[in-house]
């Protein structure tokens, strides 16, 4: 590869006033992987900047993330930087946006306990201290719906004055004042559904 060709293949630099932006956002991704609340590529983080929104990209490691790999959309999905493709649930998190306004951030998990809920279609019940005290709300359960889909969007309708949903057949839809806050509701839910197992378990 010659010279010039290096220099066009090189990443775009990224705005020093998003660095630590998107650096909150790679923390968030790393720590859904850490936890086990998704495996490998799978899930996605977003973050409100006023009238813009940062997104992980489609299909890259988060292992392997840097600032520069980040999508930055405005709020009619428009790209304004970054090079790879936004994660395919971009429409779920700028619904969200649209019609939550206080929210900040968006985290949809994959948490396995959480998931195998969403195949039940019920809500998730019962509500526990942690849902309390971190103002989670009502968790209920949408119908299935394709991933990336007008569909799925939906559901950020459904969620109503709660914090998380549950995707039928698909995982969890949290949001947050702040990345760290969202985090807690996508943790929060998992935890509501690993007792609300144990309650059924012992039930059966």
């Amino acid at each position: 590869m010659t010279l010039p060709e290096v220099i066009r293949a090189a990443p775009p630099p990224v705005h020093p006033e998003d660095l630590a932006e998107r650096q909150d956002v790679i923390a968030a991704a790393l720590a859904m992987l850490r936890e086990g609340l998704v495996v490998g590529m799978v899930g996605n983080v977003s973050r409100r900047l006023g009238g813009r929104i940062l997104i992980t990209p489609s299909r890259t490691p988060y292992v392997s993330m840097g600032p520069e790999d980040l999508v930055l959309v405005d709020l009619e999905g428009r790209r304004i930087s970054g090079a790879a493709e936004p994660s395919i649930e971009l429409p779920l998190h700028l619904a969200v946006y649209r019609s939550h306004p206080e929210a900040a951030a968006v985290i949809h998990t994959h948490s396995p306990k959480a998931t195998a809920w969403s195949f039940l279609g019920e809500p998730l019940l019962p509500e526990t201290e942690e849902n309390r005290y971190y103002g989670v709300g009502p968790v209920r359960t949408d119908p299935p719906a394709p991933a990336g889909s007008a569909a799925l969007a939906e559901a950020a309708k459904s969620m109503g004055d709660s914090l998380a949903v549950l995707l039928g057949g698909h995982g969890v839809l949290a949001t947050g004042a702040t990345l760290e806050g969202a985090l807690d509701v996508a943790r929060v839910v998992e935890r509501q559904a690993e007792i609300a197992w144990l309650l059924r378990n012992s039930a059966s």
